[in-house]
């Protein structure tokens, strides 16, 4: 009974996991190759000032944006939470699970581990000094990019289960 429910319960948190998974990964493309290059040029281009003076200013009028954005992750960690637990206890697709269901989790302990969520904000709220700025621009697209790349890896090792399914008629 208990393994039935579950089994049932693999396939819908598999296709969120899989859809949230495609959409962060299409949020850190777009970070990687426009919106972070844009706060980078800022700083190289010796604009630190006009970035401080507007994007600090447009950010708290715009919290609902950085809300929405904060959901889809929020979505996404708990999905593949649970999606990886039952992969674990059906015992299929348990690397895949371990990889690409808990992407949002890697993708948090290298945004909170490596303390980039305090340059980030010391830098987009306006009160980093030159040296956080510096480091800020430095690591801002490359950080970005191996979200990009790690969840693009994951959409697509979900997409595998899918395949592997189809082939088998599981």
């Amino acid at each position: 009974m208990i393994k039935n429910i579950i089994n049932k319960l693999f396939w819908p948190f598999w296709c969120s996991t899989t859809i949230l998974t495609g959409i962060l990964a299409g949020f850190m493309i777009s970070h990687s190759i426009m919106f972070g290059r844009f706060f980078t040029w800022f700083i190289e281009s010796g604009n630190v000032d006009l970035l401080r003076s507007t994007y600090s200013v447009f950010r708290p009028l715009n919290e609902s944006y950085d809300a929405l954005y904060d959901y889809f992750l929020l979505f996404a960690l708990i999905s593949g939470i649970i999606w990886f637990v039952l992969a674990l206890i059906l015992k299929r697709e348990r690397i895949i699970a371990t990889i690409a269901g808990l992407a949002t989790v890697w993708v948090s302990v290298i945004f909170f581990g490596t303390g980039f969520d305090e340059v980030e904000e010391a830098a987009l709220s306006g009160i980093a000094d030159e040296t956080t700025m510096q480091l800020f621009a430095s690591l801002n697209v490359p950080i970005h990019t191996s979200f990009a790349i790690i969840y693009t890896v994951s959409f697509l090792l979900l997409l595998v289960v899918a395949l592997k399914r189809i082939k088998t008629n599981d």
